[in-house]
C-alpha cells in the first residue's frame, strides 16, 4: 500500500518497535493483534502500525492515540509491530518497509525523536531481531541514515537513501547543483533541523541558507557550498539546537537586528494604521494625532472615499502584520538564519 506519514498532533518523542511472538501464517494480519487486544480488554490493537511478512503495512490504532504496548512507557510515543517470533524467520521485506516508515517518521519530527525496542524498558526479549543493526541507530537511538521520502512512497520495496555515497563523494554542492548527492544532502539538513526546501535534488536558494545555517553552526566558513570539511561535519552532526533566545524573537528585536523583512513590516503595518485609524497605529510609538488625521482625511475626501481609504489602510496593515509574523516563525522555527 502508498503511505505518506504525517504526525499527530499530540506529542511525540519516541518510537517502539515490537514483534508478534508468532510465525503462523494465520496470525499475520493487524485484524489478529486487535482481536487478541480486546481479548485482553483493550479498546482494540495497541499497536499504530503492522508489518507482515511480506513487508505490507497495516494501519493499526490511531495515531492520535497514545498506544498500549509499552506498560507505563506508552506517553509521547508510537508503537510498530513486526509478525514474527524467531529471528531468521523475518523477512527482508518486513525490514525495508520499516526503515522506510521510520524514515519517514524521523523525517516529519526532523531527526529529533529517537527509536527503540520494547526490550529497553520490559524484561521480554521483544523485539527478537537486532533493531539497531536493522534500522542503523546510535548509541542514543537516533537514526544515522536519514530517509529521503518526500510526497506520496510505497512502503513495500522501497529502502533508504544512500548517506555513505554523499559522504564518500568528492564533489563540491553549490547553488545551482542538481540530482542524487543533493537530495541526499538535503534529506540530511532536514532530518538535522535545517530548512532546505523540497526534497527535489535542486540546489537552490533554500538550500543554499540551509547550508550556511548548517555551516554557521559548525563553526565552518560560511560561503554556502558543501565540500569537504562540510562533509566531515555531518558526519558527526546531531539534530539541530536552536538558542534559547530564538523563541522569544519578536518583530522589532528582527528589525533591530537588520532584517530588511521585518523593518518593511513594520513600516507598512505602521502606514496602513495612519491610514486606518485603527487601533494598531496606538501600539507605535512614532504614530501619533490619530483624530486630527482621520478628522482631515474625511473632509478633504468625503465620507466615502475615506471609509474606502481607511478600509485600503486596514488591509495593508493586516497583511504587513501576517507577513511580519511568517518572518518571525521562520526565525523562531530556525528556516532563517
Amino acid at each position: 500500500m502508498d503511505y505518506v506519514f504525517k504526525k499527530p498532533a499530540r506529542k511525540v518523542t519516541r518510537v517502539f518497535l515490537h514483534c508478534s511472538a508468532s510465525d503462523r501464517p494465520e496470525h499475520d494480519s493487524a485484524a489478529v493483534i486487535d482481536a487478541w487486544h480486546k481479548a485482553n480488554g483493550w479498546a482494540g490493537i495497541g499497536y499504530h502500525f503492522f508489518i507482515r511478512k511480506d513487508g505490507t503495512l497495516e494501519i493499526g490504532r490511531d495515531l492520535e492515540k497514545t498506544p498500549a504496548a509499552q506498560g507505563g512507557h506508552n506517553t509521547a510515543t508510537i508503537a510498530i509491530c513486526l509478525h514474527g517470533l524467531e529471528i531468521d524467520k523475518f523477512t527482508e521485506a518486513q525490514f525495508v518497509t520499516l526503515r522506510t516508515l521510520c524514515g519517514q517518521i524521523d523525517d516529519a519530527y526532523g531527526g529529533t525523536v529517537t527509536f527503540h525496542g520494547h526490550r529497553e524498558v520490559s524484561a521480554r526479549a521483544c523485539p527478537v531481531f537486532i533493531y539497531r543493526d536493522v534500522l542503523k541507530l546510535d548509541g542514543e537511538g537516533y537514526l544515522r541514515q536519514p530517509s529521503v521520502s518526500e510526497g506520496t512512497v510505497p512502503l513495500t520495496g522501497r529502502d533508504f537513501g544512500t548517506l555513505e555515497v554523499l559522504l564518500s563523494s568528492a564533489a563540491v554542492l553549490k547553488l545551482g547543483s542538481k540530482g542524487d548527492l543533493v537530495r541526499d544532502l538535503q534529506a540530511a539538513l532536514k532530518r538535522l533541523g535545517y530548512f532546505p526546501g523540497k526534497i527535489d535534488g535542486d540546489f537552490g536558494p533554500l538550500t543554499e541558507v540551509a547550508v550556511l545555517a548548517f555551516q554557521a553552526a559548525n563553526h565552518l566558513e560560511t560561503d554556502g557550498k558543501f565540500g569537504s570539511l562540510s562533509r566531515e561535519a555531518l558526519a558527526a552532526a546531531r539534530p539541530r539546537q536552536l538558542p534559547l533566545g530564538r523563541s522569544f524573537a519578536s518583530l522589532g528585536d528582527l528589525a533591530t537586528a537588520g532584517s530588511r523583512i521585518a523593518k518593511a513590516s513594520r513600516n507598512n503595518i505602521a502606514v496602513g494604521a495612519i491610514l486606518s485609524g485603527g487601533g494598531l497605529a496606538t501600539m507605535i510609538d512614532d504614530v501619533t494625532g490619530q483624530a486630527d488625521i482621520i478628522q482631515r482625511l474625511f473632509e478633504q475626501h468625503g465620507l466615502a472615499a475615506g471609509a474606502v481609504i481607511l478600509a485600503a489602510g486596514a488591509f495593508v496593515a493586516w497583511q504587513s502584520w501576517k507577513a511580519g509574523q511568517a518572518r518571525v516563525q521562520d526565525h523562531q522555527s530556525g528556516k532563517t538564519l
